[in-house]
C-alpha cells in the first residue's frame, strides 16, 4: 500500500477529532494571554515587576507565540498534527510550571516566552486540521465556532484571575494555566488523530517563499495583523490606561476590559452566519467597524467616561471577531496544500506584531492612557493602508 493509501485509512479508522476538542485546545492560548492581563493590579505597587516588566508578561508570551508558530507550521506539515502538538503542549507545560515559579522578572519572562512557543501549537494545528476536514462555506463555520470558544477565555479568564491573585498569589493563577495545559496533554493524547492529508507541500525555505509571495494573502495576513494588534495593547496596557482616566479600581478595569470580549463573540457569530458568502466583504466589515471601535476609544483622551471605555472596546471586539476568523478562512482556503504553513504564517505575523506593538504602548514617552490610544491608532492606520492595498491591487475572491 502507497504512502497516500496508509494516511487516507489511518484517518479513516482514528475518525476526526471533535470539534468540541480542538476548540478547547484553540482556547488554551488566548487563556494563558489574558491570565496576565488579570494580574495587572497584583503588581501594580512595582515592587515585584515594572511598567516595562508588567508589559512583558504579554509581550514575551506574544513573542514566543509568534516564533513558534514558524517552528509549530513547518513541523505540523513536515511530521504531522498529533506528534507536533503533543511535543508543543508538553513544552507548554514546562514554561507555565517555570512561571509559577519564577524568582525574578527575567525568570517570569523566560517561563511567559517558552509557554507561550509551546501553545503556538495549540494555535497553528487545530487550523490546520480544520482545513483538513473542510473548506468552503464548512471551513467559515468551523473557524467562527472554534472562534468563537476562543472568545470566551478573554472574556472570563481576566477577573478570575485578578480574583485568585487577590485571595492567594500571582503563582496560583499561573499554577492554574499549567494544570490546564497538563490536562489538554492527556486529551491530546488519547483524543487527536493524525489528519494530514497526502500530497501535502513539503515544508521549507521555498514554501515559506511562495506563502510570502502570494499577494492576496499577504496582503489579507499583514491587514489582519495590524488590526489584531490592538487587542495585545489593550490586554497589556489597557487595565493601567482605564485606572489612569477613570479612576476605577483594578478589578474593575480587569473585569471591564473581560466583559468587552464578548464582542468578540458577537462577531464570530456574525461569521457563522454569514458562511458562505463573500470573505473579503466580509473581512472589509470587520476592518472598518475595529477602526471605528479604536476611534471611540481614542475620543476617551477628551472624554474618560468608562462607558466611552467600554463601547469603543466593545465595538473593537466586535469587529475583530469577524477579522479573525475571516482572515484565516481567506487564506488557508487559497492555501489549501501549505494549509500548515498558511495558519503558521498568518499567526506568526499577527502575534509578532502584538508583541511589538504591546511594546510600544509602554515605550512611548506618554501617560499610559495617551500611549495605548497612540499606539492602536497607529495599528488601524497600517491595517486599513494594507487592505486597501488588497481591495485596489488584487481582483476580489
Amino acid at each position: 500500500m502507497n504512502a497516500e493509501g496508509r494516511l487516507s485509512g489511518s484517518i479513516a479508522a482514528n475518525g476526526t477529532p471533535p470539534l468540541a476538542y480542538v476548540a478547547a485546545v484553540a482556547a488554551l492560548a488566548p487563556l494563558a494571554l489574558n491570565a496576565a492581563v488579570g494580574l495587572q493590579p497584583a503588581f501594580a505597587d512595582g515592587s515585584t515587576l515594572d511598567a516595562a516588566g508588567r508589559s512583558g508578561l504579554v509581550a514575551w508570551y506574544a513573542l514566543g507565540l509568534g516564533i513558534g508558530q514558524v517552528l509549530a507550521g513547518d513541523a505540523t506539515d513536515r511530521w504531522g498534527r498529533r506528534p507536533t502538538l503533543l511535543v508543543g503542549l508538553a513544552v507548554a507545560a514546562v514554561g507555565s510550571l517555570w512561571t509559577a515559579g519564577a524568582g525574578d522578572a527575567m525568570a517570569l519572562a523566560l517561563g511567559r516566552c517558552l509557554t507561550g512557543l509551546g501553545l503556538s501549537t495549540a494555535l497553528v494545528v487545530p487550523r490546520a486540521a480544520l482545513r483538513d476536514m473542510h473548506h468552503g462555506a464548512a471551513l467559515q463555520r468551523a473557524m467562527a465556532i472554534v472562534a468563537l470558544v476562543f472568545a470566551l477565555a478573554p472574556t472570563i479568564t481576566p477577573p478570575l484571575s485578578w480574583a485568585l491573585a487577590d485571595e492567594t498569589s500571582w503563582r496560583v493563577s499561573f499554577g492554574v494555566v499549567a494544570a490546564l495545559v497538563l490536562l489538554a496533554l492527556v486529551a491530546t493524547w488519547r483524543m487527536q488523530p493524525e489528519t494530514r492529508p497526502a500530497g501535502t507541500a513539503p515544508p521549507g525555505r521555498a514554501a515559506w517563499r511562495a506563502l510570502w509571495a502570494h499577494r492576496r494573502s499577504r496582503s489579507a495576513g499583514l491587514a489582519f495583523a495590524a488590526m489584531a494588534a490592538p487587542f495585545f495593547i489593550f490586554a497589556a496596557a489597557g487595565p493601567a490606561a482605564l485606572r489612569e482616566s477613570t479612576g476605577i479600581g483594578g478589578g474593575a478595569a480587569s473585569l471591564a476590559l473581560g466583559l468587552t470580549y464578548l464582542g468578540f463573540i458577537a462577531g464570530n457569530e456574525c461569521v457563522k452566519r454569514r458562511a458562505g458568502r463573500s470573505g473579503h466583504r466580509l473581512f472589509t466589515g470587520g476592518v472598518l467597524v475595529a477602526a471605528g471601535g479604536i476611534a471611540l476609544v481614542a475620543a476617551t483622551l477628551v472624554w474618560p467616561t468608562v462607558a466611552l471605555w467600554l463601547v469603543g472596546l466593545t465595538v473593537y471586539a466586535v469587529g475583530h471577531g469577524v477579522v479573525f476568523p475571516s482572515a484565516f478562512a481567506l487564506v488557508l482556503q487559497d492555501m489549501p496544500r501549505q494549509a500548515g504553513l498558511a495558519a503558521a504564517g498568518v499567526g506568526a505575523v499577527h502575534l509578532c506584531v502584538g508583541a511589538a506593538a504591546s511594546w510600544l504602548a509602554g515605550a512611548l514617552p506618554l501617560s499610559p492612557h495617551a500611549g495605548v490610544v497612540a499606539a492602536a491608532g497607529l495599528m488601524a492606520v497600517l491595517s486599513c493602508a494594507a487592505w486597501l492595498t488588497y481591495l485596489f491591487r488584487e481582483e476580489a475572491p
